[in-house]
């Protein structure tokens, strides 16, 4: 039994594993690059594996760098059987032809068409709920498991020659409105085990929600607009809904709120169609006919025009995509207000590497932003408990609990897999952080 880790090596994005066991070749993911030019540039580079050869792909979730590569393997020759969970094929339907009209934009350039995206989306076939199982073929089956993080994320569970490997995938953070606590893995021989939060522990949500209302109150008191870059997936729904709180028990005042993506609209209506999945809490809302999707103060901006017009205003919040400010509408509010010192920019994600939202947030004080320089004067605040991923001690504890004869740290950058690999080891782990293509016997 063989492993490649074709992608999220030494670095966060571009999710994609390849196993290769009783005789048959099957993918965990298969996301795109994200970020620094050199690693995008990966998303053109020769996949470590023949598509046509493959088996299946398990797909855990529905970010972009866990699946936004699925239709360049229908390009190139794949025609297998794809699995994933309900709620993530019809996330990835709003994806992949967003991503694919994006690449049918580049021309030459293009990785995949949309109708690439349409024949990948086909091959997905077995869509299952948590807990229930899929024959690969030759021996092999598979689980998925609610791993939080978004709506309908998963760990997968992959039993085959007499072992368990568990990859997984991207695992939430505790207590979230939206999405269920991630569930524990079962014993496992192999964890593949991400780590982008591996070198710090997240604050409360209460202590982060307070911050974020802070900054609202404040920014709009000066006449300032507060802007929230925002991934289209769970973050966008989630502050939403603690925006919705907030306004109802009079913590902020009443303004107005724009969410200004549609994709980002495209997926909170995925969202309103699974409200029983939700925790107690905001299943118990939406039975009681309030909808933190839907309220007086919040206006849908779906046409260009629209979203212009949204810089004309003052005393605004505004959420809008893409959330590590790599394109989209949220350029032109950034353009708009960071030289403005009344307005804020909150970032309530993970920037990553060579991002314009991880310069920003690494206190640049001039910017390129639309081809022109911007200097930063707005206040730029940093919300680390919105996060959707686990940070070290959730990491730790879930690692421990799978009880491994071996890890390996992938969804990472260097310290955070260096300091995660340290703290796994220091516990009796036996710990590796594979490169980029690099292969290993199971």
């Amino acid at each position: 039994m063989r492993l490649t880790f074709a992608g999220a090596a030494g670095t966060v994005t571009g999710s994609c594993f390849h196993l290769e066991a009783a005789g048959r070749e099957v993918l965990v993911d298969c996301g795109m690059f994200q970020g620094l030019p050199d690693l995008e540039a990966r998303n053109l580079a020769p996949f470590p594996f023949e598509p046509k050869n493959l088996h299946g792909v398990l797909l855990t979730h529905g970010h972009l760098d866990h699946l936004g590569l699925v239709p360049r393997l229908v390009r190139e020759g794949f025609r297998g059987g794809g699995a994933c969970t309900v709620p993530t094929w019809d996330i990835a339907q709003v994806m992949l032809l967003d991503a694919a009209r994006i690449q049918e934009e580049e021309g030459e350039a293009a990785l995949y068409s949309v109708d690439d995206a349409l024949t990948s989306l086909d091959l997905f076939r077995t869509r299952v709920e948590y807990g229930e199982e899929v024959d690969l073929g030759g021996g092999i089956r598979a689980r998925f498991h609610d791993a939080g993080h978004i709506l309908g994320a998963a760990f997968v569970e992959v039993r085959v020659e007499g072992k368990t490997v568990v990859f997984s995938g991207d695992l939430g953070n505790r207590g979230k409105p939206l999405v269920e606590d991630p569930s524990y893995p079962p014993k496992a021989d192999v964890l593949v085990l991400e780590a982008t939060y591996g070198d710090r522990d997240h604050p409360p949500l209460e202590e982060s929600v307070d911050l974020l209302r802070e900054v609202i109150v404040e920014t709009l008191a000066r006449g300032g607009n507060v802007v929230i870059p925002s991934f289209a997936l769970e973050r966008t729904q989630e502050v939403l809904y603690i925006l919705y709180q907030l306004w109802r028990e009079g913590q902020i005042p009443s303004c107005p709120i724009y969410l200004d993506s549609p994709l980002a609209v495209r997926a909170t209506q995925i969202f309103e169609r699974y409200t029983e999945r939700f925790p107690a809490p905001a299943r118990r809302l939406f039975r009681n006919r309030e909808n933190p999707f839907e309220f007086e103060l919040l206006e849908y901006t779906l046409t260009r025009q629209a979203s212009k017009k949204i810089g004309e205003d003052s005393g605004a919040i505004i959420i809008a995509g893409s959330g590590m400010c790599t394109g989209g509408r949220v350029l032109y509010h950034l353009r708009d207000n960071l030289p403005r010192p009344e307005s804020a920019l909150v970032f309530v994600g993970y920037q990553a590497e060579g991002t314009l939202g991880r310069e920003i947030e690494d206190g640049a004080t001039r910017v390129e932003v639309l081809g022109s320089v911007v200097p930063v004067r707005a206040s730029v605040h940093r919300i680390e408990g919105l996060s959707a991923h686990a940070d070290r001690a959730i990491l730790i504890d879930w690692a421990l609990h799978a009880d491994p004869e071996v890890v390996f740290l992938v969804h990472g950058e260097p310290p955070a897999l260096g300091t995660l690999a340290r703290e796994l080891s220091s516990r009796g782990c036996r710990v590796q952080i594979p490169g980029w293509n690099e292969t290993v016997t199971l």
